[in-house]
């Protein structure tokens, strides 16, 4: 389970880029196409060096009209939805956590 001090940072399988304002993914090994844009394109780009929720609702929050307790909420859940994809990994203090990879 991810919470606000959890480091996440991006999973090494899928292939992006963006088109037209849009992250576009595709995950070979899973065999599936994302896409991703506003709040969630920038958080994929935030998520180029591993961070915690806090560190990117630290962010969201001077960039986007949103109060810290609310981005908080929807980091977490949107975090919830890209590790459940295999799109990113959780890290401990020791560097990336292979256990959180699943396949």
């Amino acid at each position: 389970m991810i919470g606000e001090h959890t480091v996440v940072g991006r999973s090494a399988e899928p292939v992006f880029t963006e088109v037209d304002g849009k992250v576009v993914m595709m995950s070979v090994a899973q065999g599936m196409y994302f896409a991703l844009e506003g709040v969630g394109g920038r958080i994929w780009a935030l998520l180029e060096q591993p961070r915690s929720p806090n560190e990117l609702c630290a962010v969201l929050t001077d960039e986007f009209e949103i109060d810290g307790e609310s981005c908080l909420r929807e980091v977490l859940d949107f975090l919830a939805e890209l590790h459940a994809a295999q799109l990113i990994r959780i890290h401990n203090g020791n560097g990336p956590d292979s256990t959180t990879e699943r396949g």
